[in-house]
C-alpha cells in the first residue's frame, strides 16, 4: 500500500516541479501519503498529530476538525516557533478552527493565554484538564491506575508520572466525542487505555538489569523525566546513555538530569544531520557530572552500559526520540529478545 501511495505522490511531485513549484519536503510527502491512505480507508475518525508547531505545519489542512487537542506546551523548536512560551503556544493554537471544540492540557499561564485567545477568536468551546480531579490509585513501571472525574480505576500500561495528565487529557477528548454523538462504552474506553503502548515514554525494554528508554529532549520533558526517575527508581544506581540533537536546549536537559546518574555515556544519534557529536555532549555533561565518557556508536554504548551495570542497577537511555528505536533493537539483540 505504501509503495502504491508513494507512486501516486511521486507523479504529483513531478508535475509540480515541472510547473515551477518547489519540491515538497520529506514530511510533506509523508503527510500526503497518509491523507491518501485515510481517504481510501474511509476512516470514521483520524487522530492526526502535528509534525511541529501547528499553524504552518503540513498537517494543518483540515478545515473542520471535530476536536483540536493541545498537550502540555513547553519551550521547544524555538528556531521555528518563537522565543517565548506565548509565541510557541500561538503557533500550536493554529490547529484551532471555527466550530471545533478545543481540549487542552493544563498549561503554564503564558501558554494558556494564547490558547484561550485563539479559541475565543474562532468561537470555540475550550475544555481544560483539571489536574486536581486526578486521583492516582497505583504508580509503577509495570502499569499504573488512576481515576478522573466519573472514570474510575482506569489502567494504563505506560509508565512515568506525566502519563496521568496525558490520560486525563485523552479521557476529556473521549468524553467530548461522546457528547458529539459517538458511541464509546466505558468498557471500550478502558480497554483502549490499557492497550496503549508508546515506545520511548519511560518504557522498560529489558530487565536484569532494568533498561529504560525515554524521549526527554526539552526542559519540560527533562523535568518530568527526573520526577519519574526519582519516583520509580528510588535507591537504584543509575547509568545514563544520552544522545541529543544540536538544535535542542540540550544543556538545560543535561543540567536537570545527569546529577542523578553514577555514570553517563554519551552518543551521537546516527543518520541525523542535526545530531550533536558525542564528545561535544560529553564536554557539556562534565560541567554537571564528571563520570562521563563518549561512545563511538550506539552498539558500543550498549556494551559499555552492560559492562558497568550490576544486576540491581538501572540503565536509562534518553534524549532524542530519533535513536531510541535503534537502541531498543540493539538491547533486544544483546539480550536475545529480538522480534
Amino acid at each position: 500500500s505504501f509503495a502504491e501511495y508513494i507512486t501516486q505522490v511521486a507523479g504529483a511531485i513531478t508535475a509540480m516541479t515541472k510547473d515551477g513549484y518547489p519540491h515538497p519536503t520529506a514530511f510533506e510527502i509523508e503527510t500526503a501519503v497518509a491523507f491518501l491512505f485515510f481517504k481510501n480507508e474511509n476512516c470514521d475518525l483520524v487522530l492526526l498529530e502535528v509534525g511541529m508547531g501547528g499553524a504552518t505545519d503540513a498537517t494543518n489542512l483540515i478545515r473542520k476538525p471535530l476536536v483540536s487537542v493541545l498537550t502540555s506546551i513547553s519551550m521547544d523548536h524555538m528556531g521555528f516557533l518563537g522565543n517565548t512560551l506565548g509565541e510557541i503556544a500561538e503557533h500550536k493554537a493554529g490547529i484551532i478552527k471555527s466550530g471545533c471544540t478545543v481540549v487542552s492540557a493544563s498549561q503554564q499561564p503564558e501558554a494558556a493565554v494564547s490558547v484561550r485567545k485563539k479559541a475565543e477568536q474562532e468561537g470555540c468551546e475550550l475544555i481544560c484538564v483539571e489536574p486536581e480531579k486526578i486521583k492516582i490509585e497505583k504508580r509503577g513501571l509495570e502499569g499504573q491506575i488512576f481515576s478522573y472525574k466519573e472514570h474510575a480505576q482506569v489502567e494504563i500500561a505506560l509508565a512515568g508520572e506525566y502519563q496521568f495528565l496525558n490520560g486525563a487529557l485523552a479521557l476529556e477528548v473521549l468524553d467530548e466525542l461522546k457528547r458529539k454523538g459517538y458511541e464509546i462504552s466505558e468498557e471500550a474506553l478502558k480497554a483502549g487505555m490499557k492497550k496503549t503502548v508508546w515506545l520511548g515514554r519511560f518504557s522498560v525494554i529489558s530487565t536484569d538489569p532494568l533498561f529504560i528508554v525515554d524521549g526527554a529532549h526539552n526542559r519540560d520533558a527533562a523535568r518530568v523525566f527526573r520526577d519519574s526517575v526519582e519516583r520509580d527508581l528510588p535507591g537504584k544506581r543509575l547509568i545514563f546513555i544520552m544522545g541529543v540533537l544540536a538544535d535542542k536546549e540540550y544543556e538545560e536537559v543535561v543540567r536537570q538530569t545527569v546529577s542523578l546518574a553514577a555514570e553517563v555515556i554519551t552518543v551521537m544519534t546516527p543518520d541525523n544531520p542535526r545530531a550533536l557529536p558525542a564528545e561535544e555532549l560529553a564536554n557539556t555533561v562534565k560541567k554537571y557530572n564528571s563520570h562521563v565518557q563518549a561512545a563511538e556508536s550506539l552498539a558500543a554504548a550498549v556494551d559499555l552500559a552492560y559492562e558497568k551495570a550490576e544486576k540491581e542497577d538501572a540503565i536509562v537511555a534518553f534524549g532524542s526520540l530519533s535513536y531510541l528505536g535503534e537502541m531498543t533493537r540493539l538491547v533486544r539483540k544483546k539480550t536475545g529478545r529480538e522480534g
